[in-house]
């Protein structure tokens, strides 16, 4: 838009610092895209410390370079130059009359008055359209700045004592002037202002804390409730799990009388049989004896018959003596007691609420390693006291572990203890009497080494089963995938079951061959953070990139690439690094457009430069981190290529050396994982030997490419290229 058709919508505060109320000086434009006088920034920055908007309200981190390096918009100092030398020339007549002018047209160049003048030229079809600009900016609002006795005489006098201004032609001045303190207007202007901007400046502040106290009320409403409810959800459920038992109890009760009058009625039962047994026989005894009455020559008979009923008779005296089992229900009462006095349960209070674990911290699984130093972050609304908190940890068997909270400010805590023992650990924290958010922290602890192999890589796939693992990456759904120079991309579950298998197909013609090619034969792989794959094919000296779908959006077909394999990209500055073993160096290409962007290293042994490089990684702070292969040594180099130390060097058996190193990567904790020959092992980012990760009998033989799948626990896997196969270990 020009300057023309801009002072068509201008307004005067468009020209005026929303710091300082005042016209632009050097105005200097913000990456929120709002302009400020470059004064009032750096005193901003120097009061606060960051630039906060006053507009929006985002905050910006300038150092005095970045102030130095802030621009101006162009259409604000066009219009600042225009509008300057349009009132520097303002003349005292309209450019047809005699009126004081009031606009001014940038079409005509003419200055006209608000009367007539002005109505005029915006009725004529030939000016109608032109842009005018209204004089006077300086005038702020309802102020007037000239004298309100003498009109047409500026205000240029402040009495500081009878707090009023006036003009040259202002009597009361010349007495004011003997008694009291007068300054100039302008300089009673600029110590209102800045008296002004303090006020601003200290009710945004109060503003501030008033939104960060709303906002801690309106968290803590939240959790209240929602705390409420899991309490209100507490009470039933124990109300419903006390019932229950004392059913479960009752039934327990119930069944035991039952098998007692079962019991005791079968042995009255018995009882009730050997009687009717007993009147039978004595019945039959009573009819044979009286039918040998009279007949003395059946004395053997009435003798048998009168032992038979001794017999009976003492039989029945033995068992007349047992008495039936009464039962008899005793209630407990120390269960009334308890009732009474402790109820179900009790509500305590404390300010759990302003405290919160962290939600990547709310279940945790670990490796046993030394030292085996876990960290749990807390972090709270409040700036408060750490001795509020408490921790405790506690194994699966009781074990119990000694903890230390370390308050790191800004408003969060660690907690760290040790875990000695695999299995199933607790850390409970406590403000006051209460569990904060989030603890208990299940915390599962696994013993290191190898966890799982997946077998043979031949048996998953379809083409070229001949060809054996060169790499491996984790997915964008935590699983992983397998390259083995072909155009299959198997897909496994870090349990190790197979997903599914890729097929990588795009129609390409080779820089080198000029032959035309339909498949894609995959050697190294890199997932970008958005999820685009990398893969590099040696055989066709070409590099990949695939989006989220498996549709190919750029190959990389330049004749510098030779034998390109590793590969990683620095996603801030779309730098994508290939490591070359034939062409002995890591290339840069952007890796939106595919262009070359120069080279690190150069053939040899000598320091800085490389042989054979496979593989190649960056830093957090963005340093490029090279295997060295054919050196056995891994070398880092700053983001431009320039050579900065060698971190491993040394070729041998024992732990620390690299013999032939494949592949290198960073875990979280910013440690290299090395593949070599003969082993799989762990350094600092100065390249200190920590440990071997691997061990001699887990079968790591020619290890290649090797990716990070798991920060807790730390696991790492394992493109196990001589035996075919995939390992993955926690270290």
């Amino acid at each position: 838009m020009s300057v023309s058709k801009a002072l068509q919508f201008m307004d005067k505060k468009d020209l005026e610092c929303a710091i300082c109320l005042n016209r632009f000086h050097q105005p200097k434009t913000l990456k929120c895209m709002h302009t400020y006088c470059l004064q009032c920034i750096q005193k901003w920055v120097e009061t606060h410390g960051k630039m906060k908007c006053p507009t929006c309200g985002q905050e910006h981190d300038l150092t005095k370079e970045d102030l130095q390096q802030l621009t101006s918009t162009t259409m604000i100092t066009q219009l600042l130059e225009y509008v300057i030398k349009t009132e520097d020339q303002k003349p005292s007549k309209c450019s047809v009359c005699d009126n004081q002018p009031a606009y001014h047209c940038s079409t005509c160049q003419l200055y006209l008055c608000d009367g007539n003048c002005f109505k005029q030229h915006k009725i004529l079809p030939s000016t109608k359209d032109h842009p005018l600009y209204k004089l006077n900016m300086k005038e702020q609002d309802g102020k007037p700045t000239n004298c309100q006795v003498h009109c047409n005489a500026p205000l240029e006098f402040y009495c500081t004592t009878c707090n009023k201004s006036a003009c040259k032609q202002c009597d009361h001045i010349f007495n004011c002037l003997q008694k009291h303190k007068v300054i100039p207007m302008s300089t009673a202007v600029d110590n209102f202002n800045k008296e002004a901007n303090e006020v601003v400046k200290l009710a945004h502040e109060f503003e501030d804390r008033l939104t960060k106290k709303l906002e801690t009320i309106t968290k803590n409403v939240s959790e209240f409730e929602s705390q409420l409810k899991l309490c209100r959800s507490a009470i039933e459920i124990q109300e419903k799990n006390l019932i229950m038992k004392v059913r479960d109890k009752s039934k327990q009760l119930m069944s035991e009388l039952e098998s007692m009058y079962k019991e005791e009625k079968e042995n009255i039962d018995s009882e009730f049989n050997d009687i009717d047994s007993k009147m039978m026989q004595l019945k039959n005894l009573i009819v044979l004896t009286n039918t040998i009455m009279n007949k003395p020559e059946e004395i053997e008979n009435l003798r048998s018959h009168n032992t038979t009923i001794n017999v009976l008779g003492t039989d029945f005296d033995k068992s007349f003596h047992k008495t039936i089992s009464t039962p008899n229900f005793i209630p407990y009462t120390n269960l009334d007691e308890l009732m009474n006095t402790e109820g179900i349960g009790k509500i305590t209070t404390a300010d759990r609420l302003i405290y919160e674990v962290a939600e990547d911290d709310g279940a945790i699984t670990v490796t046993k390693v030394e030292p085996n130093n876990i960290v749990v972050k807390v972090s709270t609304l409040a700036e408060t006291d750490p001795r509020q908190l408490a921790a405790t940890i506690i194994s699966s068997s009781g074990e119990e572990s000694p903890t230390q909270i370390e308050y790191q400010g800004s408003g969060e805590y660690k907690i760290s203890g040790r875990y000695n023992v695999e299995g199933d650990w607790q850390m409970k924290i406590t403000a006051g009497a209460a569990h904060i958010k989030g603890s208990p922290v299940n915390i599962k602890v696994e013993t290191e080494g190898l966890v799982h192999t997946i077998g043979n890589i031949s048996d998953y796939k379809e083409h070229k089963k001949f060809e054996k693992v060169t790499d491996v990456a984790l997915g964008t759904d935590g699983c992983i995938l397998v390259s083995s120079n072909s155009e299959e991309i198997l897909k496994f579950h870090q349990s190790g079951s197979l997903i599914a298998s890729v097929i990588l197909n795009y129609s390409f013609v080779d820089f080198n061959s000029k032959k035309i090619h339909t498949n894609v034969i995959t050697a190294g792989m890199h997932r970008m953070g958005d999820g685009c794959m990398l893969y590099s094919a040696f055989q066709r000296r070409i590099i990949f990139k695939y989006d989220d779908t498996n549709q190919c959006i750029l190959n990389i077909n330049s004749k510098d690439l030779q034998y390109p394999f590793g590969l990683t990209v620095e996603e801030k500055s779309r730098v994508l690094y290939v490591a070359d073993c034939e062409a002995h160096c890591v290339y840069k290409f952007n890796v939106d457009k595919g262009r070359l962007l120069g080279k690190i290293g150069s053939q040899g042994s000598g320091i800085g430069q490389l042989k054979e490089p496979q593989d190649v990684t960056l830093t957090k702070d963005g340093h490029v981190i090279v295997a060295d292969f054919g050196n056995n040594r891994i070398q880092m180099f700053d983001a431009n290529g320039k050579f900065m130390r060698v971190c491993i060097v040394g070729c041998g058996e024992e732990d620390g050396k690299v013999m032939c190193p494949h592949s290198v990567t960073m875990d979280m904790d910013d440690n290299l994982i090395v593949s070599s020959n003969h082993k799989l092992q762990l350094f600092d980012k100065n390249g200190v030997f920590i440990k071997r990760i691997d061990h001699k009998d887990d079968g790591l033989y020619i290890p290649l490419g090797i990716t990070v799948i798991s920060n807790r626990p730390r696991r790492v896997a394992v493109a196990n290229h001589g035996e075919n196969n995939v390992k993955i270990f926690e270290y």
